[in-house]
Parts: C-alpha cells; sequence; structure tokens
C-alpha cells in the first residue's frame, strides 16, 4: 500500500519529491540518467551495476549497488529495510548523492564529451 505504479510519466520530479529512495534494479540500461536525475532529488539509490552506476554511486555512501543478479529478491528487500529502518542514514545518503549529483552537470558532461571528439580529431589529423 506504500508502493505506487503510476504508468509512463513525463514529470518525474514531483515523484522524487515524494520518493525516500529510487529503487532500479536495472538488468541493462546504456546510460543511468535516471539514477543522476534522482540523487540530484537527493534520493539516496539502489541500484544494479548497470549504464554505469558504478561510476557515481558509493555502496553505503550514497546508495547501495546490487552485487549480482542471482540473489537480486533477497539483497533488494534486505537494502530497502535497511533504509526503512535507518532513517537518518537514509537522509544523509540522500543528502550525499545529491553532493555526487552535483558533480555531473549538463556542462560537465558536454564539456568532457567536446574534448573526447576534440581528441578524436586532433588524432586522426595526424
Amino acid at each position: 500500500e506504500k508502493v505506487v505504479f503510476t504508468g509512463v510519466q513525463k514529470a518525474v520530479e514531483w515523484f522524487y519529491a515524494a520518493s525516500d529512495v529510487l529503487v532500479f534494479p536495472s538488468f541493462y540500461e546504456a546510460s543511468s540518467l535516471v539514477l543522476i536525475e534522482a540523487m540530484a532529488s537527493g534520493l539516496p539509490v539502489i541500484a544494479s551495476r548497470t549504464g554505469g552506476a558504478e561510476d557515481f554511486i558509493r555502496d553505503g555512501r550514497n546508495g547501495f549497488l546490487l552485487s549480482s543478479f542471482e540473489n537480486i529478491v533477497e539483497e533488494l528487500s534486505s537494502k530497502m529495510e535497511w533504509f526503512l529502518r535507518n532513517r537518518s542514514r537514509r537522509q544523509e545518503m540522500g543528502e550525499k548523492a545529491r553532493e555526487t549529483a552535483l558533480a555531473y552537470s549538463w556542462d560537465r558532461v558536454v564539456r568532457e564529451t567536446l574534448a573526447v571528439y576534440g581528441q578524436i580529431l586532433r588524432t586522426r589529423e595526424c
């Protein structure tokens, strides 16, 4: 009764604001934009190790990374219970998640992408 399945939504910021944690156990993810968005909203996350999640989620600091898909139900339920029992730590982790996400601004993404393209172009000219 505390979980709401809404279907596809466009105004996700309202859902982030109403949430305590983002649970994202994806089997495949090309990009983890949804994780960065949730973290920028101050949500700690529980996520699988896909789509670069390991690059910015620090296990136990700003969220939890699932170790594998073999025991995903047990591990996921354990992590969700932990967040329910540890409200103050959940809030601390949410603050750390926001700090992490702020380091991944669109300006930074554009700057780093252009730098990669520049390197490729310089290499091809040689």
